[in-house]
């Protein structure tokens, strides 16, 4: 039992610099602007399709 604890211990521990790892770079990141990727991409193109949510198909 107490191994699973050290165990687990270390892997929180991991996973917690990974995460202050991830806010740092985020902090220091050159362009300062983070944005969030298109969520609707064409799957033929690649490019960011318009946005649907909650609309009919032949409404913009």
């Amino acid at each position: 039992m107490k191994t699973i604890l050290i165990i687990l211990g270390i892997a929180v521990a991991v996973v917690a610099l990974m995460m202050a790892g991830l806010g740092i770079k985020m902090l220091f990141h050159k362009e300062k602007e983070f944005r969030r990727p298109c969520a609707n991409a064409d799957p033929k193109t690649g490019r960011c399709a318009n946005c649907t949510c909650g609309k009919k198909k032949n409404e913009k």
